[in-house]
């Protein structure tokens, strides 16, 4: 089960997904699209995470923002991150031409191994001057525990409510219809 970064209304929130790559990479990307493209607010998601040796965090990441996008302005983006780059291409094969991030348990090596969903690492909180998406920032708090935006953080949102979820098929495994039964546990495994 995934969410896809296109809204309702046709505009898109930015999405990342890095793989075998240091925390601090990530946020200082992020960080850099924020100050140069006024994404907004964005929660950096871990798909998986480990500790080297010098204590420094690296893994699989994922990023959502909240700032209202359209096609052209997201690629710009893209371009200038360290992101999957077979990520970046995946829209070429949807007709609806948006990203998805997985949000689900998936398993992986085939049938072997059922890995969590992804958690919560950080939310890189900014001021924006961009429209946000309501529904995704309501989707970040109840299912990640994404923190509340107020005062200087608390952007002008959208009135669109819900978001996109598609099921699809992972790679290395099955179909994975667990979201109801999670969205019901409040997003608890």
């Amino acid at each position: 089960m995934g969410v896809t970064n296109l809204l309702l209304d046709d505009k898109l929130v930015f999405f990342g997904d890095w793989d075998n790559v240091f925390l601090y990479r990530v946020r200082k990307e992020v960080r850099k699209l924020q100050r140069k493209f006024d994404i907004g607010s964005v929660a950096i998601l871990s798909t998986g995470e480990d500790i080297d040796d010098q204590s420094k965090a690296y893994g699989n990441y994922h990023a959502i923002g909240l700032g209202k996008l359209n096609y052209h302005e997201l690629f710009d983006m893209l371009e200038e991150t360290s992101v999957d780059r077979n990520f970046v291409r995946v829209p070429e094969y949807f007709n609806g031409r948006y990203h998805v991030l997985r949000i689900a348990p998936k398993y992986s090596e085939g049938w072997d191994e059922l890995r969590d969903r992804p958690h919560l690492r950080e939310a890189l909180l900014v001021r924006t001057n961009r429209e946000c998406s309501r529904g995704m920032y309501d989707f970040l708090k109840l299912y990640y525990g994404f923190p509340e935006l107020k005062g200087k953080y608390k952007p002008v949102f959208d009135k669109l409510k819900n978001i996109r979820f598609i099921e699809y098929q992972t790679t290395h495994g099955g179909w994975i219809g667990e979201m109801q039964r999670l969205l019901k546990l409040g997003g608890k495994k």
